[in-house]
């Protein structure tokens, strides 16, 4: 997989992710490190040749009788049904 030098993390999951044909992706470096997808390939400190992990992370959804939630890959959980049951009516909560 090739991308320019200027490119972000975040340019690179999305190279990564056509490539692939994976949808959720989660980067690592060679040492295990996520990388950050707001920062550039060169803030980061990746470089030409270095070798990524890429992580293929799947949507779940867990259910009580009465409400859903949905855990989405770098996208927090979106919560719905009976709110006394954890249901929230389609709230998304962020860095759970």
């Amino acid at each position: 997989l090739s991308v320019l030098p200027s490119s972000s993390i975040g340019e690179l999951k999305a190279a990564a992710a056509q490539e692939f044909g994976q949808g959720f992706l989660k980067l690592l470096t060679a040492d295990c490190r996520p990388l950050d997808l707001s920062l550039s390939l060169e803030t980061a400190g990746v470089h030409h040749g270095d070798s990524l992990t890429a992580i293929v992370q799947e949507p779940r959804l867990a259910a009580t009788d009465k409400a859903f939630a949905l855990w989405c890959p770098g996208g927090g959980v979106v919560t719905w049904g009976d709110a006394e049951s954890g249901g929230c009516h389609g709230e998304q909560l962020k860095e759970v």
